[in-house]
């Protein structure tokens, strides 16, 4: 073989090498070519799922947005969530959403500023008519957040949930913020975004705790058509753990944190099995009825109403519906002191001593829903009395 052309071949030959090399180089740059913004968006999202909340998610069900508030099935116990539109009966208040309190004598309310930003405010009522609207001190003092939404406070009176959107520490969209309330300071703390799974790169909103049934509810539209929303129910954990990076892959803590499968963090049984019950519960106690003719309300000497719908005010018709609760826990109650008590006097003097804590507890308990379903019934007495006075 002619030398010149061996040499040529060997040439050739490694320069195939060497040339495949310089391809893999400059791709693997072109790769790790990003922007400032993607970087810290990427070591943020690292953050977040180091961090990230072990939950159980026990449900979910995709529903239109228009009306999604309908398929969360909460306690009456945990107070009352409306769209404003609903609540004032206000179109221009649509899709801001409001919160009133058990008792119904407070409620959050988001509303429209001036410069098309929202906020949260409060309104309370001394029983006889409702303040002017109060601004929540401490959610969006520094303008962090464009809109502000979804109010929801705890039943201590302390723990506030919210979602906005604008955020430097937000993830994208809307985020599902928590902060709580300084009575000295008469503010509330700075808001913390509570990380994933809750949050994601899409709207996420509406976190709801309802500690009498131990679940949770929010929202997202991660994954969802254009109009559609998912609504995931939860189990709230007493104490807050973290998935520990050694007993998983990276895959599957992508998983968690994107709530691919719910079926993943079914991780406790026997736990899962008690909440679906317990979500089953609360939707067969929220099952239609027929209130045409079972109510019985003295509004003063002259009117009796016999049906909700003859209530004037809405905010009427969630307070009697809140006074029912109190006075269905106030009967339930009392049915118990009383079998406690007759236990009690055939009880030997040791079996006393140990019942005696819990009448003493039951007979505080009676007297403090007393005060409140009287409270209740003046106020909506005394403002429908006020309203049809003014409207005659």
């Amino acid at each position: 073989m002619n030398i010149r052309l061996i040499v040529a071949l060997f040439i050739l030959l490694l320069a195939i090498p060497a040339e495949g090399q310089r391809r893999r180089v400059q791709k693997a740059q072109r790769v790790k070519k990003i922007s400032p913004e993607e970087q810290m968006r990427l070591e943020k999202l690292e953050r977040l799922k180091a961090a990230m909340q072990k939950v159980m998610i026990i449900d979910s069900i995709v529903v239109d947005k228009d009306g999604f508030l309908k398929y969360y099935r909460l306690s009456p116990e945990t107070g009352t969530i409306s769209d404003g539109d609903d609540f004032t009966h206000d179109s221009r208040r649509d899709g801001f959403f409001v919160y009133l309190n058990e008792i119904g004598n407070k409620f959050y309310f988001s509303r429209q500023e001036t410069d098309s930003t929202s906020n949260l405010y409060y309104r309370e009522s001394d029983n006889i008519k409702w303040s002017e609207p109060v601004r929540l001190q401490g959610i969006n003092d520094e303008q962090q957040f464009r809109h502000v939404n979804y109010p929801y406070m705890m039943g201590d009176g302390t723990t506030f949930y919210f979602a906005a959107d604008g955020d430097e520490e937000g993830l994208g969209g809307y985020d599902i913020y928590m902060t709580t309330y300084d009575e000295e300071e008469k503010r509330f703390l700075r808001p913390v975004n509570i990380g994933l799974p809750f949050n994601s790169e899409a709207n996420d909103y509406l976190y709801v705790i309802d500690e009498y049934a131990n679940l949770g509810w929010f929202a997202t539209d991660r994954n969802q058509e254009y109009g559609k929303v998912c609504i995931y129910v939860f189990v709230p954990s007493e104490k807050r753990e973290t998935y520990n990076a050694e007993d998983y892959t990276p895959e599957e803590i992508n998983g968690f944190a994107q709530i691919s499968s719910i079926s993943d963090t079914w991780f406790d049984e026997e736990q899962y099995s008690l909440a679906l019950q317990r979500l089953e519960e609360v939707r067969q106690a929220q099952k239609p009825k027929d209130h045409s003719s079972d109510i019985s309300f003295v509004i003063n000497d002259d009117i009796t109403y016999r049906q909700l719908s003859d209530f004037k005010l809405r905010e009427n018709v969630i307070r009697y519906q809140q006074l029912t609760t109190l006075r269905n826990r106030q009967a339930n109650l009392s049915q118990s002191l009383e079998k406690t008590r007759d236990l009690y006097a055939a009880a030997n003097r040791e079996g006393q001593k140990a019942m005696k804590d819990d009448i003493l507890s039951n007979e505080q308990e009676i007297l403090t829903l007393y005060r409140e379903t009287h409270n209740l019934e003046k106020a909506i007495r005394n403002s429908e009395n006020t309203f049809l006075t003014k409207n005659k």
